[in-house]
């Protein structure tokens, strides 16, 4: 653990534990849920992060399933972007996890199997007061999944 934030982060995402079970079918939707504010990581003042929770569902289960194939990305914009532009916009960041990258976030809630992650950006540092982040996976076979857009306040820089 990094401190406080980290904690926080892990106490606004709750659960934990693998993905063991069934796959209950292909993925077929991908869900991101943001921390509303960017987060502090590290011992030095101000946020360097963000922290999400992807589930991705298929048509024949109710609940989360697990990824076990493919390519999970989680990309960060610097500013506010419309959907309709997100395809045309450049990415400040992109974190990019394979099936078994993703092992070490994996975590199970009452909504299923999903990914709890704390992302620093690094040196890729938000300008704007806000970044919007949106999930992408890349299965082995079939068409690409991407997540409605999150918008996370960027404060005390």
């Amino acid at each position: 653990m990094r401190g406080a934030a980290t904690l926080a982060v892990l106490t606004m995402l709750p659960g934990c534990g693998s993905l063991d079970g069934g796959s209950g079918g292909s993925p077929s939707e991908l869900h991101l849920f943001a921390v509303p504010a960017a987060i502090r990581l590290d011992n030095h003042p101000g946020p360097d992060g963000i922290g999400v929770r992807v589930y991705a569902s298929a048509r024949s289960k109710a609940q989360g399933v697990p990824l076990k194939s493919g390519r999970l990305e989680i990309w960060m914009f610097d500013g506010a972007v419309v959907p309709s532009k997100l395809t045309e916009a450049k990415p400040l960041r992109v974190w990019s996890f394979s099936a078994n990258e993703l092992e070490p976030f994996a975590a199970t809630t009452t909504l299923g199997a999903g990914y709890q992650m704390a992302l620093r950006w690094e040196d890729k540092v938000p300008k704007a007061k806000v970044v919007t982040v949106v999930a992408r996976f890349h299965p082995n076979r079939g068409p690409e999944l991407v997540s409605t857009a999150n918008t996370i306040a960027v404060s005390g820089r």
